[in-house]
């Protein structure tokens, strides 16, 4: 079971960002070691502490839009619902966008579908360990979303990385 280190404190940050007023830390006992091996590979920083938990941190300032749900689909899940999640999840797919920036021609393929990959369950994890309680319809339909339409927010541009 994994937890977050508190509430979000956030600004908005137009025209649809959010800006973080602190750090946001998820640590967490599952993650296996091929998905940490994996997600540090591709640079991004997950570190180890003496209980042998993972914690990812998202830094202040850090600037995301929630969770990238469709206006028109707020009704169903709101980005609000998966807030703290769908952060660690940004910072996760910056890694690896940043990743591909630096490597252009010579990225590992395969690598990049395991970090994806990664990052998409550490997303479903989180939403798992958040309070209040995200309900398990909101979960599987948020983590399905990233699983299937996530391939073009690891593509790496100049206004993303």
């Amino acid at each position: 079971m994994g937890k977050f280190n508190d509430r979000l404190m956030t600004e908005f940050w137009p025209p649809r960002g959010w800006r973080l007023g602190r750090d946001l830390t998820y640590t967490t006992k599952d993650i296996t070691a091929d998905e940490i091996k994996t997600l540090k590979a591709v640079g991004v920083k997950i570190k180890r502490d003496t209980n042998k938990t993972e914690s990812i941190t998202v830094p202040t300032g850090f600037v995301t839009d929630l969770a990238s749900v469709p206006r028109a689909m707020w009704w169903l899940i709101a980005p609000f619902d998966v807030a703290r999640a769908a952060i660690v999840h940004d910072i996760l797919y910056k890694g690896i966008r940043q990743y591909r920036w630096k490597m252009k021609d010579n990225e590992d393929k395969e690598l990049i579908k395991k970090a994806k990959k990664a990052a998409d369950r550490v997303f479903l994890l989180a939403m798992n360990d958040a309070n209040p309680r995200v309900a398990g319809w909101k979960k599987y339909c948020s983590w399905k979303a990233v699983d299937l339409f996530g391939n073009g927010s690891i593509v790496p541009t100049v206004e993303n990385i």
